[in-house]
């Protein structure tokens, strides 16, 4: 058995930008992963601007920039009677990005390992012990953080006994397929749910529904039938979209992503509060690391703040699934007093943008 100073379990965006950094400072770092990368993941692939600072820290601007990606141009969102607002993000400043989760995890992943993290993949967890004893099904590492970014379903968390209590509301499913022409990003409200789609390079579109869970294959579907899918098409689901968030006192002890605090996955915000807490976790772990454990207060501050003043669009997505007439309601008087749409997309992607409402 290899003791670690680092472990860090689940190999996403978090995961792998905590694992990059720890290590880089010079820290015995682990990662492991369940899945063998590349593999895919539920998400709407969106790079909000903000993503492109922790790139550059992290060094992998450049790379992240000509992997296989899509620029997006415009969002337009359509409610249950077929009116739809357009949003165009302007040309200027860091891009609004598509881009497929198997292609930008496995770069991460291959960073982290590149600034010296060593990576376990195909090994799930079986056991996670205080005193940080982590066992998987072939071996065994000791460690003195643990980074916990095994996703909205952590298993860390259910093996500390720390997973809330969730109730499955909504369920959140997603495909891929071909399309002749750039589609940038349209989220569609209907009665039973919401629809996204969104280009991330290559001619392949991303393709997202979500609906209560009895609804969930009606939509599926009658969106199948639109697009023309095949009845074999392989979904990818997701379950809870909801849930309290995990904290812990442990000065130890790091949730990062969405074992931290999950997001709507189409709202575009998803990436970005990953990178953010996992580098907000590697940061607190080095100060602790050299200066002592009181250093770890700051990650669970900053970490808060990070969220403040932004879930209200995670609570305008749910109510959009959970009471379509209502949501598209709300879309059709956007037309007509646009700023607080404008207000949304300036949150999600940061910067402002030009809106125009159309017939």
């Amino acid at each position: 058995m290899t003791d670690w100073d680092v472990t860090v379990i689940g190999g996403g965006p978090a995961g792998s930008t905590a694992a990059a950094f720890t290590a880089k400072a010079g820290l015995k770092t682990l990662l492991i992963d369940r899945a063998v990368f590349p593999r895919e993941k539920v998400c709407g692939d969106c790079l909000n601007p903000g993503c492109w600072e922790v790139f550059d820290q992290l060094g992998v601007a450049e790379q992240i920039a000509g992997l296989p990606s899509a620029r997006l141009q415009w969002v337009a969102f359509t409610n249950i009677h077929g009116r739809q607002i357009e949003h165009r993000f302007p040309n200027a400043g860091p891009p609004e990005t598509g881009i497929r989760r198997s292609v930008l995890d496995h770069a991460l992943l291959l960073n982290a390992e590149k600034a010296g993290a060593e990576i376990w993949q195909g090994e799930p967890v079986t056991s996670v012990e205080r005193g940080w004893l982590i066992k998987t099904g072939r071996r065994q590492a000791r460690t003195k953080f643990l980074v916990a970014a095994d996703g909205r379903n952590s298993s860390v968390a259910r093996f500390l006994g720390a997973f809330p209590r969730t109730k499955t509301d909504r369920v959140a499913c997603q495909t891929y397929f071909s399309a002749d022409r750039p589609l940038h990003i349209a989220l569609e409200l209907n009665d039973l749910g919401y629809m996204g789609v969104g280009t991330v390079g290559q001619g392949a579109v991303n393709l997202c529904i979500v609906a209560r869970p009895k609804k969930i294959e009606e939509l599926r579907s009658r969106i199948s039938e639109r697009f023309g899918l095949a009845p074999e098409q392989r979904w990818n689901t997701v379950a809870p979209l909801f849930r309290r968030p995990v904290e812990t006192d442990d000065p130890t002890l790091f949730y990062v992503g969405d074992a931290a605090r999950v997001v709507e996955p189409f709202t575009g915000e998803g990436i970005f509060y990953a990178l953010k807490s996992g580098l907000l976790a590697a940061e607190s772990i080095i100060e602790s690391h050299r200066k002592g454990p009181s250093f770890r207060h700051r990650y669970a501050e900053r970490h808060r703040q990070l969220y403040t003043g932004r879930l209200w669009i995670n609570q305008l997505a749910r109510l959009s699934v959970l009471h379509p007439g209502i949501s598209s309601t709300c879309l059709e008087m956007l037309r007509f007093w646009p700023w607080p749409l404008e207000e949304l997309t300036r949150r999600v992607v940061g910067w402002d943008s030009a809106v125009k409402g159309e017939k």
